[in-house]
C-alpha cells in the first residue's frame, strides 16, 4: 500500500468478497475504512471484487477514489470455472444493470484481464477481448474510450493511446 502512492499509482486491491464467507462484512468495513483514510488516493478492485451491481453502485457513490477492473466478468471465463466471479454480461452484451452503471460512472471502470495461467493467454484472452470489443461498441464512444484505456492512462499516468 505504501509503494503505490510513492510511485503515483493507484493501489490495486485483490479482494474477492464472494469467497470471504463469514468475514465479508469485516473486510468490507476495512476496505471502506481504507478508502476514507486516504480519499485522494485511487484504489482499484480487480475482478469487480466479486460484487453485484447494487453494491458496486453504492461503493462508487460513497467513495470517489474507488475504481473497478472487470477481469473474469465475462461468460468466457464464467463458463469455464466454478469461481463466483461477477457476471456482467447477458449473452454477448453487458447486462442492463451493468450497462446502466457504466453509463452513469464511465470514469470508474478500467478494462483489464487477469491472465495468470497459461490457459488464460492461450484459450481465454482473445475470446474475452472480442467480447469486450463487442460490448464496448454498444456504448457511446466517449464511454467506451474511457473504459477501454482513458481511465488507465489517467490513473497510471500513461501517455494517451494513439
Amino acid at each position: 500500500m505504501d509503494a503505490a502512492p510513492a510511485k503515483g499509482w493507484p493501489f490495486i486491491a485483490h479482494i474477492e468478497f464472494a469467497g470471504i464467507g463469514a468475514d465479508r462484512d469485516l473486510y468490507m468495513r476495512q476496505l471502506e475504512g481504507m478508502l476514507r483514510a486516504d480519499p485522494g488516493h485511487p484504489v482499484v478492485l480487480i475482478h469487480m471484487a466479486q460484487l453485484g451491481p447494487e453494491e458496486v453502485a453504492r461503493l462508487i457513490a460513497t467513495h470517489p477514489n474507488l475504481y473497478f477492473i472487470p477481469a473474469h466478468a465475462t461468460p468466457v471465463t464464467l463458463d469455464r470455472t466454478r469461481e463466483p466471479w461477477t457476471a456482467m454480461f447477458t449473452g454477448r452484451r453487458l447486462a442492463p444493470p451493468w450497462r446502466a452503471l457504466i453509463l452513469r460512472y464511465p470514469e470508474r471502470f478500467v478494462l483489464g484481464f487477469d491472465n495468470v495461467w497459461a490457459n488464460h493467454w492461450e484459450k481465454l484472452y482473445l475470446p474475452q477481448v472480442a467480447l469486450w470489443r463487442e460490448a464496448l461498441s454498444d456504448l457511446p464512444d466517449d464511454v467506451a474510450h474511457a473504459v477501454a484505456h482513458r481511465n488507465a492512462e489517467r490513473l497510471w499516468r500513461l501517455p494517451p493511446a494513439k
